[in-house]
């Protein structure tokens, strides 16, 4: 959970297509990346795992196993290094880095 006086500037969106090529972890991967303006490849340190069990997310917004009424609903929010990552229910995983800006919607 973020704090309310922090200020926070979006500085990446993607979105992710659960029934596209990919899991989650990657397309979060991806949008960090883009948000440090680097190739994935160079976003080693330290494992996403360690932050957010991103397979259990996947499969609470995403899973096939999940009937579309107990499918999860909502956003779920971490920091990761430097960023705060919002992955949402609809598949938008927003990256946002600390100062001059707004809070995250």
């Amino acid at each position: 959970m973020t704090d309310a006086t922090d200020d926070w500037t979006q500085v990446v969106q993607h979105h992710y297509d659960p029934t596209g090529d990919g899991e989650l972890t990657t397309a979060i991967l991806f949008a960090v990346a883009d948000a440090r303006n680097v190739s994935p490849n160079e976003i080693d340190t330290p494992p996403l795992y360690e932050w957010i069990d991103a397979a259990a997310l996947e499969e609470t917004f995403f899973g096939t196993e999940v009937e579309d009424a107990r499918r999860g609903i909502g956003t779920v929010e971490f920091r990761y290094v430097e960023f705060l990552v919002k992955v949402r229910s609809d598949g938008w995983i927003q990256v946002f880095e600390a100062g001059g800006g707004t809070s995250p919607p």
